[in-house]
């Protein structure tokens, strides 16, 4: 049996059939960037140091967040503009195929991000460690490098992230997935250790 896909933006109703990369399980479905992402919003440094993310902070990795930066908020550049969340996942918009993506855990909630990332927050439709690692599979990762524009440093805008096609399962299932997840990368993890 045959489905097709219609995105209704206000009062607009669009086939996208020719969009969807491949069919989903039941019950799961496609989700536009901006309608799972909470928009980003802006914070400027304040008081005499100031904690900073750039993307020399990203262990591209592991993921992770590894040395922000505790800058004089007089000397803070211009591009530490973005607020994070506890939960929030950040993506280099600059090179998205190096992954530079973290995961801001709470410890870093209160960190300031430049404007290089993308900041995902879920506005409730995605699991935080879920959104994480749809953020870092190969089907985001690669679909985005597709949009890069730029010689010198090639990126990726706002508008692709938002725009992009995400498949989303039920929360529950987003939570089970992510749990399987880090059991087989701790798996993983043991294994490395073990040869090395």
């Amino acid at each position: 049996m045959c489905f097709s896909y219609y995105e209704k933006i206000g009062g607009e109703v669009t086939c996208i059939d020719e969009e969807i990369p491949f069919e989903l399980p039941d019950k799961w479905t496609w989700c536009r960037g901006f309608s799972c992402f909470k928009e980003m919003s802006s914070k400027k440094p304040t008081g005499t140091f100031c904690e900073y993310i750039d993307i020399d902070s990203i262990d591209n990795k592991n993921h992770c967040v590894i040395s922000p930066k505790t800058i004089a908020v007089k000397d803070a550049p211009s591009r530490a503009r973005r607020a994070v969340e506890a939960s929030s996942v950040l993506f280099s918009l600059v090179r998205p195929y190096l992954e530079n993506i973290a995961f801001i855990d709470r410890a870093m909630k209160d960190c300031i991000a430049s404007t290089g990332f993308y900041i995902c927050t879920s506005n409730g439709a995605l699991y935080p460690r879920f959104m994480f690692f749809l953020m870092t599979s190969h089907y985001v990762v690669s679909g985005l490098n597709g949009y890069m524009k730029g010689d010198n440093s090639p990126s990726v805008s706002k508008e692709n992230i938002t725009n992009w096609l995400y498949p989303i399962p039920p929360y529950n299932e987003q939570i089970k997935i992510s749990n399987q997840i880090a059991v087989f990368q701790k798996s993983l993890q043991s294994i490395e250790s073990s040869l090395n």
